[in-house]
């Protein structure tokens, strides 16, 4: 849009999962696995329409289809708990880190919007260990989730910014979603190519390669 002034960006908020980890394999395969231990076979489909979506979503899709015999919880735990315990196979986004050095250079604010559980939240941010983030939020700290804008607009708001003063950086169309409704700066990320994104304010293969002295005015 010519001719309207956008605020300079003082924050960047991260997703987490697929965005600043490699992560989303490793969630796929576990998810997969214990899925089959309760008679569920999941398609390729399966795994690409589950991408980005909340567990209590994922759980209720398939207890429909086949109930299971463990409630949300138990099963979102089960998960949870093999993911942690590879924790230590998963790696970082390439470039990521680099960007998020950057963007401390710049004196930029930076923090962890995620739509996972806290359990999971919590060792993405130990196996990560950046200083530059001030917090994290997971699904936990919220009533509603990614898309709708509650994550991101509560992290503005404990960071002291207006919602116009922070871009995001998404690699789902679910998190794109929250952040263009909270009214941020929307970058997204997608690690496929073939992944639709609704409107959002850049589609990048790098981020690094927006013109960040622009966008910080």
């Amino acid at each position: 849009m010519t001719g309207m002034v956008r605020t300079p960006v003082r924050a960047v908020l991260w997703d987490i999962d697929g965005t600043l980890m490699d992560s989303e394999p490793w969630h796929q395969q576990i998810t997969v696995e214990v899925c089959r231990g309760y008679g569920h076979e999941l398609s390729d489909e399966d795994c690409r329409s589950m991408h980005g979506v909340a567990f209590r979503e994922i759980y209720a899709a398939l207890h429909a289809r086949r109930p299971f015999p463990i409630d949300l919880h138990a099963w979102a735990d089960e998960i949870n708990a093999q993911y942690v315990a590879s924790i230590h196979r998963v790696r970082p986004r390439e470039g990521a880190f680099a960007l998020v050095e950057a963007f401390a250079a710049r004196g930029l604010a930076q923090a962890c919007v995620s739509n996972g559980g806290r359990m999971i939240v919590d060792a993405n941010m130990r196996a990560m260990s950046i200083p530059h983030f001030r917090f994290s939020i997971a699904r936990e700290d919220v009533a509603n989730g990614k898309p709708h804008p509650e994550p991101y607009l509560l992290a503005a708001k404990m960071l002291g910014l207006s919602p116009e003063a922070c871009a995001v950086i998404e690699d789902s169309p679910t998190g794109a979603r929250s952040a263009k409704a909270a009214g941020m700066l929307t970058i997204a990320w997608p690690q496929h190519p073939a992944v639709v994104f609704d409107t959002v304010d850049h589609l990048v293969e790098d981020p690094a390669a927006l013109d960040w002295d622009a966008l910080c005015g």
